[in-house]
C-alpha cells in the first residue's frame, strides 16, 4: 500500500487522505478486507454519512489485525509535506499521531517505509519509535542520480539550452551543492 503527501492535491494532505486511499487499495486486494470496510459503509449510512477519523483508524486497524494474512508493507512518502499550519489539531499533527498509533500495534505481518524530510516534529515523533532511519542526503547514488538528472535537464530542455555554456554549468553544480539531497 503506498501514500504520497502532495501539495498541489488538498485530498492528499491530511488523515482522511491517508486513511481513505488505504482501505481502498486494501479492499482491491482482498475480499476479506472489502468485507471489513463494507461493514463500516453500512454504519454510516451505505454512504449518507462521512465516518470520522475514529472510525477510518479502527477499520484499518481491523484489516491489518485479520488473521492469516501476508506481509503488508505501508508505504507513507513526503510526510513533509502534509502541512504543518495552525488550526487545532493540525493536519500533519493527526498524520504522526495516526502512524504512531499503527506502528504501536506491533504487528509482525505489517512493516512501514515512512519517506520524510526531518523536520522537528517528525523527527521527534519517529525517533521516539525507534524506527531505522536512512539518511538519503548522504548517500552517494542518491546524490549522483540528482547531479545525473539535473544535467539532463539543463542539457535536454530547449530553453536551457539557449543558455551559454557556464551558465548551464553553474546552475548544475549550484543545484547539486545547495539541494540537500532534494
Amino acid at each position: 500500500m503506498f501514500f504520497y503527501f502532495d501539495l498541489r492535491d488538498s485530498d492528499k494532505q491530511n488523515e482522511r487522505g491517508l486513511l481513505s486511499s488505504l482501505l481502498v487499495q486494501f479492499c482491491h486486494t482482498s475480499d476479506r478486507f472489502s468485507q471489513t470496510l463494507s461493514s463500516l459503509y453500512s454504519v454510516y449510512g451505505n454512504g449518507l454519512r462521512q465516518p470520522n477519523r475514529y472510525a477510518l483508524i479502527e477499520c484499518l486497524k481491523d484489516i491489518l489485525e485479520l488473521p492469516e494474512q501476508r506481509e503488508i508493507y505501508i508505504v507513507v512518502d513526503a510526510l513533509d509535506e502534509c502541512p504543518n499550519v495552525s488550526g487545532l489539531p493540525m493536519p500533519r499533527e493527526l498524520v504522526l499521531t495516526i502512524m504512531e498509533e499503527l506502528i504501536d500495534i506491533h504487528l509482525p505481518h505489517v512493516h512501514f517505509c515512512v519517506t520524510s524530510r526531518l523536520e522537528v516534529d517528525i523527527r521527534s515523533v519517529l525517533e521516539a519509535l525507534q524506527l531505522h532511519e536512512v539518511p538519503l542526503h548522504e548517500q552517494a547514488g542518491h546524490n549522483q542520480d540528482i547531479s545525473d538528472y539535473i544535467e539532463h535537464i539543463v542539457s535536454s530542455d530547449p530553453k536551457m539550452q539557449r543558455w551559454r555554456e557556464e551558465d548551464g554549468r553553474l546552475v548544475v553544480k549550484t543545484l547539486n551543492e545547495r539541494g540537500g539531497g532534494m
